[in-house]
């Protein structure tokens, strides 16, 4: 319905969580893992991911074993770097093989761009995306996992005993907003991968390069509203 350089490519922070989440639905859907599989959270994950880390984090315990459900439900609803990392590692046997799995999927989903190098969006040069990979990837997820999909729209997430909320500023206002990603990259700004639902309709919103936390909310809130209001869904008979 709209778009402005959607297929310049950028460095997409955390978003590139949503290519983790797609490989670990995509192997849960092979029968490789289980969500019930417990998978050990090692002292790598921890350190660069976990508590002594800045970033977002479910606050997985060193060497504790954890479900892949909530290693998803810590990626999806807190946007954990340390469930990622565990993920990656477990699934992969590495952080590298993992990125190899992302970038072999990617490549199976259309996405011909976009370069993953990490499972949870450590900022790195040979990391891009585009918007409209992007867009492809949320869509997909959207539409094949529809028993998975429903945790980005988890208003909370508890582990080790710390209650953290969705860190999804979109799902409050009445839009429709069930998912995706936020992030933010050093030369990137803050961007977003956002999906709503009203009247049947679902739209998908991705913005990068926004100056501020508060921007990336307005312009996205903007769009929502813009795309619900401008269009609606027909069957074309």
């Amino acid at each position: 319905l709209y778009e402005k350089a959607a297929d310049q490519l950028i460095d997409p922070g955390s978003l590139a969580k949503l290519m983790t989440a797609e490989v670990i639905f995509d192997q849960l859907t092979l029968g490789n893992i289980t969500l019930d599989q417990e998978f050990t959270v090692s002292e790598n994950a921890w350190r660069k991911g976990g508590a002594p880390s800045r970033g977002s984090k479910m606050f997985a315990a060193i060497h504790s074993k954890i479900k892949v459900r909530d290693l998803l439900k810590g990626a999806m609803i807190l946007s954990g770097n340390d469930a990622c990392i565990v993920l990656a590692e477990a699934t992969g046997g590495n952080e590298v093989e993992f990125a190899r799995l992302m970038n072999d999927r990617a490549r199976e989903l259309g996405l011909n761009k976009s370069n993953f190098t990490n499972s949870y969006g450590a900022s790195d040069p040979n990391m891009r995306v585009t918007a409209r990979e992007l867009t492809k990837i949320a869509a997909h997820i959207v539409g094949t996992y529809p028993e998975l999909y429903p945790w980005y729209k988890e208003s909370e997430f508890t582990w080790s005993k710390i209650r953290q909320t969705n860190r999804n500023p979109l799902l409050s206002l009445g839009l429709g907003v069930d998912g995706l990603e936020f992030g933010s990259a050093p030369d990137g700004g803050f961007s977003m991968v956002g999906s709503a639902l009203q009247n049947g309709l679902r739209l998908i919103v991705v913005i990068a390069g926004a100056k501020t936390e508060k921007d990336r909310t307005d312009e996205g809130k903007k769009l929502m509203e813009w795309g619900f209001k401008g269009f609606e869904a027909r069957y074309l008979i």
